[in-house]
This record gives C-alpha cells, structure tokens and sequence, in this order.
C-alpha cells in the first residue's frame, strides 16, 4: 500500500500527478465540479492537500484530518486558505509564485494591447457588420509614450514592467516598498501611490488579496485618476471596489478596463460589467496557459512531496 495519500481538489496538469504516482504516492483526485462539502467527506484520509482555489480550505477540514500534513497551493494566491488555522493546526502551507510569473505577465500585456486598441469589442463588431466602426468608437491609442503604473511590483508585476517597456512606454510602479535593484535594472519610477493613480495612463494591478489590499482602489483613488484612464486588473477582484469602478466606466472615467478577476467569481449573471464594451472580461485565465498549468502542477506536487516525507519545501507561506 502506498504511504501516502494526496487528494488533488481541483484538476491540475497530468505533470503533476505523474510526478506523484512515480514517489509512490497514492493520488485522488476529486472529480470536476467538486464543492466544499465533498472535500469534507474526504479530507480525513489525506496526508496531503493539492488545492486550486475553487474549493476553500477550511478550518473545520485541517480539524477533521488528523493525519494531514500539508496543502499545496496550485498557484499563487491562498486567500481560501484559512492561514491562521493551519498554523494553529501544525498544517505547512506552500504554494508555487515562480511557476507562473511568465505565464501571467504575458497575459497582461495581451489584455493591455487588447484594451487600448479596442480588440474585443472590434471582433464583435466585425461578426455583426459594422464595419464601420473602425472611424469612430474603435479608435484605440498607441502603448508607447503613456505613461503605465504598476501597482505590485512583485516577482509578476516587475515582469509585466519588462515587457510594457518594451513597447516603448514609460513605468512607474508603487508598492510598500521601494525596490531600487529593480528600478535599475528595469528601468522604472517609484512613486506615491496616489501620485501614481494621478499620472498614469494605465494602471496595472499586481497585489495579493489581502486585508490591507481589500479595495485599495476605491471611490477616493479612482477620483484621483485621468480621465480616460485605462485599468487592468490580473491580482484579485477585491483589490478594487467593483461597484465604484462600474460607475467609472459608464461615466467615462475609466476609458476601458480588463478585468481577470472579480469581487464574485464566478461573474454573477446580472453584473452590469458583461453589457460594457469597453470591458475585456476573462475566467480567472491569468495562469492557465500549457506550459505554466504543466510548471504549477510540478511544482505544488514536488512541494507537497517535501513535506510529507520530511523536507521543507521550496516556497512555504506556513510553516
């Protein structure tokens, strides 16, 4: 019999499992669409946790399973990781924040180009006939000269910084604090949050769903902004209070917004956001790309791996 059993909550790249199943390790997987209260009927035979986000990991479930050791975070963010229990509990925490740097960076910069040059809402516009659209409302902007501020400037957001420089744009960035190897070796300003919020063209949002960050855009900091400005959004949803940015977009404030994440997720059929054109709205797609699903699933099962046979794994966020 295997010495260890690991339930996967939610499907990762088979990369992941593999490398499991090839240490000896027993591997469930939950099937597809799995809530809370099945992973609760489970957790008490796992040793290990391998979570992606959907499923919040709980009190009540680090309680109910004595034998657990460890839950890997599929990813970067553990806001449905009840932190605080699991340190309580004995319960190590890792997760895998160099496996996606590349692949989330990317995506900002495509949702970047896609909003400032009207691409979305240009291919709609195409598939219903109006053409000629292309001389009025589909007019976008050129990247290079504005000014982009980015706010995080953490492993994801100095990489976005890399390749917005790149098309030519001046970056500024805040975060709690300066980082002046960085501001060499990219290239990039630090600024007062608020001063920043002021200046920039754009602003591009890399912050961890935090008590601190909980709408740290709000009614005051969107005020502050151009008009015209251009928001991305590739952190969390509640790093920015959805409503007063609604309101931001349908006045023109906000000239466009891209927006990953949401305050709700799934977005709830009746948000006003899925009627905006100007609005590229995207599932909570940041990571999922080939190479970055098959890097996150190696990596959290390697994490995992370490702990349960009594290592420290690479990247603890409790230990």
């Amino acid at each position: 019999m295997s010495r260890f059993r690991v339930i996967v909550t939610e499907p990762i790249n088979v990369k992941g499992v593999e490398y499991l199943k090839e240490k000896g390790v027993e591997v469930v997987e939950l099937p597809q669409g799995s809530k809370e209260e099945d992973l609760l009927e489970r957790v008490g035979e796992a040793d290990g946790l391998i979570s992606r986000g959907s499923i919040k990991i709980t009190r009540e479930m680090m309680e109910r399973s004595t034998k657990l050791k460890v839950v890997g975070v599929h990813g970067m963010g553990c806001d449905h990781v009840d932190l605080k229990a699991a340190e309580e509990l004995g319960k190590v925490v890792c997760n895998t924040p160099d496996a996606l740097t590349v692949t989330v960076a990317e995506m900002t910069a495509g949702l970047t180009l896609a909003a400032v040059r009207n691409v979305v809402a240009a291919d709609k516009a195409v598939r219903a006939g109006q053409w000629n659209r292309k001389y009025s409302d589909l007019i976008g902007l050129e990247l290079a000269g504005k000014t982009v501020g980015i706010v995080g400037l953490g492993r994801i957001g100095a990489a976005t910084a890399k390749r917005l420089k790149a098309f030519d744009a001046e970056v500024v960035y805040w975060s709690r604090t300066r980082k002046p190897e960085a501001e060499e070796e990219l290239g990039v300003k630090w600024l007062e949050l608020d001063e920043l919020l002021r200046r920039s063209d754009i602003i591009s949002l890399h912050l961890p769903g935090t008590a601190e960050t909980h709408h740290i855009i709000g009614e005051r900091e969107l005020g502050l902004m151009k008009m015209g400005v251009i928001i991305v959004n590739m952190a969390r949803g509640r790093v920015i209070n959805e409503e007063a940015m609604i309101r931001a977009l349908q006045s023109g404030k906000i000239r466009a917004a891209a927006l990953d994440v949401f305050e709700r997720e799934p977005l709830p059929e009746d948000s006003p956001l899925r009627a905006m054109d100007n609005v590229i709205l995207t599932p909570h797609l940041g990571a999922c790309n080939l190479e970055g699903m098959q890097r996150m699933a190696v990596q959290v099962a390697e994490g995992v791996h370490k702990v349960l046979t009594g290592y420290r794994p690479d990247n603890p966020v409790v230990i």
